[in-house]
């Protein structure tokens, strides 16, 4: 049986990536590239860091390995001519760091994993609010992350003060404003990402929660407006309320089937 290629392409990238800052990476900065979960890059990342190769370190709240052969090289713009994994030409034009037959590759062995493993849940909303941080006008603030989220207010607050405890992002409680390592994540990569990692039940699970609870809110809202008709207006109550139900049954069921709303252009 043959392993899976993409934690190898994942450590390629991220040593490649560090030779080009200094021998520093950060795990966010990898999402860009493909579409995986926080945790599984971060998975992969620990592996290396077992060795004497390769130092994970908590530096101003955010997490980082250290590729110590790196160190010492200048800094300098990463724009991979090559595939991190094959070797072959990319295209110039792409941000992309693997050809299309490897990720046509990793995206099966990663459909093949999602079988057992969660990360689509983690990986859809992580994608998100990275896409966000890196691509709003600056000061980024909860409010403005929020406002351009599909999730609501409470659940995306919840997500950034996840990805502050894991080291993603760092909040400068001050002003409530959040920073993350640098990283280019343009619209047209995330939209990629985001459509084959929605493709998995688990990345839609707590958007189909916040529906249903939206459904069930707004039903029982409808029949509540209708028995207080069937009172008010003096209307044969048996009449008021199957047409309530039939009313409620279509706004819940009109909400629940809502497909989900793209994020606004920034």
């Amino acid at each position: 049986m043959s392993h899976p290629i993409w934690p190898v392409v994942t450590e390629n990238l991220a040593e490649q990536l560090s030779a080009a800052q200094g021998g520093i990476v950060h795990p966010a900065q990898l999402l860009p590239y493909l579409p995986l979960s926080l945790e599984l890059i971060e998975q992969t990342l620990d592996e290396l860091a077992s060795s004497d190769r390769v130092e994970k370190q908590r530096t101003d709240g955010r997490t980082a390995y250290i590729f110590k052969e790196s160190l010492n090289k200048a800094p300098h713009h990463f724009a991979p001519r090559h595939c991190v994994y094959s070797n072959e030409p990319l295209d110039d034009n792409a941000l992309t760091a693997i050809t299309p037959d490897i990720r046509e590759t990793i995206e099966a062995e990663l459909a093949n994993l999602a079988a057992n493993d969660t990360w689509p849940a983690q990986a859809v909303w992580q994608h998100e609010l990275i896409y966000l941080a890196a691509n709003l006008p600056e000061p980024v603030s909860t409010s403005s992350i929020a406002g351009h989220s599909r999730l609501p207010f409470k659940r995306a607050e919840a997500h950034l003060k996840t990805l502050q405890l894991s080291g993603t992002l760092q909040l400068d409680a001050a002003l409530n404003t959040w920073t993350l390592p640098p990283l280019r994540y343009p619209r047209t990569v995330y939209s990629r990402h985001d459509s084959y990692i929605r493709q998995f039940p688990g990345a839609i699970k707590e958007e189909f929660e916040v529906r249903l609870t939206k459904g069930l809110a707004l039903s029982l809202i409808v029949l509540l407006l209708c028995l207080m008709l069937a009172v008010v207006a003096r209307i044969p109550f048996p009449l008021v309320f199957f047409g309530g139900l039939i009313c409620a049954a279509f706004v819940f069921l009109k909400i629940l089937k809502s497909p989900p709303q793209p994020i606004p252009e920034i």
